[in-house]
């Protein structure tokens, strides 16, 4: 039995949930509250020393990496998703690795307006009171604590930074010039048949949509992504992996009872 654990609405997460539907496979579900902290508590933690979703558990292996999760489940499970030509191979592995190291976690969170946006920004801040003491709390656990402090920091200090966004956001057209170049000749990221990259960048550019970013390919522009946009919302996977994608109102909930309240 598959089992992953993962958090509604995280980017990652919906990447491979994206490919698990594209497999029509089964999983065991074990859904991590992120507004509540879980991904941060020393159970899971060492799961996944960087406390970030999702994490995969198949046949006792523990893969904790959405790029190498996806890579993994098409290695073991049908329908292939992995070109057979190996210049078309490499084409996607070049695509996942350019939408993975693009920083979208930051964009995320220093984007996002209204509400949400300003719970997710607190999120951020409570992170950095709570580590120091949870590496007080779990000596054992000292070292991947305070690995994620420091990236919880560096996040904290760039979407609070006017000047260091503005530079983020934009890189936001470059990057999808290069898509738009690509979908303008191949139907698919890599040609004629859909792959895992498709997965990774239909993640994307719905994030970016839900952004307020889908402008930049509407309206005639940038054409060929609007095209592709709407060939990956068509796909059962879609409705599957990213529009039943919702909290449950409980956790919501009890996520924004513990951001609000939260006072240490």
């Amino acid at each position: 039995m598959l089992e992953l654990y993962y958090a509604s609405e995280s980017l990652c997460s919906q990447k491979v949930k994206l490919v698990l539907a594209e497999k029509n496979l089964e999983w065991k579900h074990h859904p991590l509250n992120l507004l509540t902290f879980e991904n941060l508590q020393p159970d899971y933690i060492r799961l996944n020393p960087k406390g970030v979703v999702p994490t995969l558990i198949h046949k006792s292996q523990i893969i904790t990496d959405s790029a190498i999760i996806i890579q993994y489940l098409d290695e073991q499970f049908p329908p292939q998703l992995t070109p057979a030509e190996p210049a078309s191979v490499e084409q996607m592995h070049d695509w996942i690795d350019l939408q993975n190291q693009f920083p979208m976690l930051e964009v995320m969170y220093g984007n996002f307006r209204g509400i949400e946006g300003a719970i997710l920004r607190r999120s951020v801040q409570i992170k950095a009171r709570m580590l120091p003491h949870l590496m007080q709390s779990h000596p054992e656990l000292r070292e991947q604590y305070a690995k994620k402090l420091k990236v919880v920091e560096q996040l904290n200090f760039t979407i609070r930074d006017v000047r260091e966004m503005k530079s983020i956001n934009a890189k936001i057209e470059p990057l999808l010039d290069q898509l738009e170049a690509q979908l303008s000749e191949t139907t698919w990221l890599c040609g004629t048949t859909y792959s895992l990259a498709d997965t990774v960048w239909t993640a994307v550019l719905n994030r970016l949509n839900e952004l307020g970013f889908g402008h930049f390919w509407q309206n005639d522009v940038r054409s060929a992504i609007a095209s592709y946009f709407n060939r990956l919302k068509a796909r059962p996977s879609f409705k599957t992996a990213i529009q039943d994608d919702k909290m449950p109102l409980p956790m919501l909930l009890s996520g924004l009872s513990k951001i609000l309240l939260y006072v240490r």
